[in-house]
């Protein structure tokens, strides 16, 4: 491969956007890990740093992402100011009500000797599987999909004793994220989850800040029906099948066309209050089991709820790509901080690479010092 000499563009364009994070040789620094994610087939320091011409040592590369004194909560504040500049610059692409989307990811690994990694259960391959479990957060507005944030979810048995009582779960951290997204400003009205996500705390949260939540619901959530208190699979059973009515919904592009019934019960798990239940299923003969989905809007009407809903598919497709193309899971750190770190910049060079290069006639490419 041909040594880069310059950085590109859409990586110099930004660099003042994060000069006030970084001392001058950590934004080289910056640079270059930003560029090494996007240009590299091979995401570990040494290979990012061994693609630029008159290289320093990795070591220099590997102590700005492992043990750099820079703050994360600057490079945070600098991002979201990146990401909400980008939404004003890109307004045409992203006309539309806002969707926050949460999920989680598991980042696999092979060495047991990184800190707090740890056996989770991966749905798709079946089994339990060694790696890192990353809890994110995503923007979904017009043609725009966005990654907010991105934090490694510790076990509280993976936590020294005397750091226990700092032990959070995954959904009060993703009340935390759509905490942090509605008080920086990012334009959102929905909040859409699976159904871990699904609790009390989460959903008060956010119809506390006025958002409209939709969460799909295990089958034993128990709801208020004239016989009394029975679960959804069980109340799912007894509505008559003619009943249900086709909706259309777009899903990754394509037109798919579900079996749905609505109803507003009231749900013993957020306190008996009202909600929008969605009952759901894939072919007309109601066969197989139905998926259920909630919301707190209750005059939504189940094609617009699953099709809100359905957007959030896009937040896979950051993790295909940035799994494939910006490294998120080939980082090779002992260190829990560069274990922090690493997808933080992977949602940075994602980021830009959706908004793309700021138009500036000022700005000229920034090349390498030799």
């Amino acid at each position: 491969m041909i040594p880069i000499v310059e950085y590109p563009s859409v990586v110099t364009s930004y660099i003042p956007a994060f000069e006030s994070v970084f001392t001058r040789p950590q934004t080289k620094n910056f640079a270059r890990y930003t560029t090494g994610l996007m240009i590299s087939p091979n995401h570990t320091v040494s290979a990012m740093n061994d693609l630029f011409y008159a290289h320093n040592d990795q070591s220099a590369l590997n102590n700005f992402i492992t043990d750099s004194t820079w703050s994360d909560d600057e490079l945070d504040e600098a991002r979201y100011r990146v990401i909400l500049d980008g939404l004003k610059r890109r307004a045409k692409d992203c006309e539309g009500d806002g969707i926050l989307a949460l999920d989680d990811t598991l980042s696999h690994k092979t060495g047991k000797h990184m800190e707090y990694v740890g056996y989770y259960f991966d749905h798709a391959e079946g089994k339990s599987t060694l790696a890192h479990d990353i809890l994110t957060t995503h923007l979904i507005k017009g043609r725009l999909s966005i990654p907010l944030d991105a934090r490694v979810y510790l076990k509280e048995e993976q936590l020294p004793e005397e750091k226990k009582s700092e032990f959070e779960d995954k959904n009060q951290m993703a009340r935390e994220f759509i905490g942090k997204a509605h008080y920086n400003g990012i334009p959102f009205l929905y909040v859409v989850g699976d159904s871990w996500f699904f609790c009390r705390e989460t959903v008060e949260l956010a119809a506390s800040l006025r958002k409209t939540w939709i969460f799909q619901s295990k089958s034993d959530r128990v709801v208020l029906m004239p016989q009394g208190w029975v679960n959804l699979s069980e109340w799912a059973k007894t509505i008559p099948k003619e009943k249900f009515k086709p909706v259309k919904v777009r899903y990754k592009d394509k037109e798919q066309t579900y079996w749905c019934y609505e109803a507003n019960p009231r749900m013993r798990s957020i306190g008996g209050e009202k909600v929008r239940v969605v009952v759901s299923y894939d072919n007309p003969e109601l066969n197989d089991k139905p998926n259920f989905y909630c919301s707190n809007k209750l005059d939504m009407k189940a094609d617009k709820l699953l099709n809100v809903y359905a957007k959030r598919w896009k937040i896979d497709t950051f993790y295909r790509d940035a799994k494939q193309n910006l490294g998120m899971e080939d980082y090779e750190m002992r260190k829990i901080e560069g274990v922090r770190r690493h997808p933080a910049m992977v949602l940075i060079a994602h980021t830009l690479l959706v908004l793309g290069p700021v138009p500036s006639s000022s700005n000229e490419d920034t090349k390498l010092q030799r």
